[in-house]
């Protein structure tokens, strides 16, 4: 059986918004499975020093970043909202509950999406336990209790080796994607992982 594809992500992240139904449709294609690994983005820069706070990178990309989202978001048939009410926020709340959600043997394909539309369609506050329990509770999960378990020492635990292994397969910042090994960046790489999985050698 093929290796899941690996996604390393942060719902805070507008492009791993942008990937999450895309990367399962992929996925549903090519039958393969997805393994869904919040990581520790700000660890990720530091260690690699190949990324910073989007309010630390000079203004032409700040501009053009507002350029690509809506862009992006026709493209891949999905709304989005570049400018958020509740941006930036705190991501260890809600990677922590997907983390939390996933070893109660819930969906993570269904948490994830709903807490990442909830920043960027929703007008929800994904660092706020009230707004993230809701979104919990609306996939039909146990909100409070999936809060209440985010910041436990199993979900830390792998928080950080998901952050671990991400580093060990070459990735610096979120959206990643590692398939049978290679390493993609970006949700403008689904094309291409698509293209590989296809048997393109």
């Amino acid at each position: 059986m093929s290796d899941p594809i690996k996604f390393y992500y942060a719902c805070i992240s507008p492009w791993s918004y942008m990937a999450v139904d895309a990367l399962k449709a992929l996925a549903d294609k090519h039958g393969r499975e997805i393994a869904y690994k919040p990581t520790h983005v700000g660890r990720q820069w530091q260690t690699t020093s190949a990324g910073r706070p989007l309010g630390d990178r000079p203004e032409v990309l700040q501009a053009y970043r507002l350029v690509e989202l809506p862009r992006w978001a026709e493209w891949r048939g999905i709304p989005v909202n570049s400018k958020p009410k509740h941006f930036p926020a705190p991501f260890l709340l809600s990677s922590g509950v997907i983390i939390a959600a996933g070893q109660a043997g819930a969906d993570m394909y269904g948490i994830t999406r709903a807490l990442a539309r909830g920043c960027w369609v929703d007008e929800k506050n994904i660092g706020d336990p009230d707004d993230v329990a809701a979104i919990a509770d609306s996939v039909g999960l146990d909100g409070a209790a999936l809060v209440a378990a985010a910041e436990s020492d199993a979900v830390t635990a792998e928080l950080e080796a998901n952050t671990d292994e991400s580093l060990a397969d070459g990735a610096w910042s979120v959206p990643s994607f590692v398939v049978d090994g290679e390493l993609f960046f970006g949700q403008d790489r689904l094309e291409m992982m698509d293209w590989r999985l296809s048997g393109t050698k």
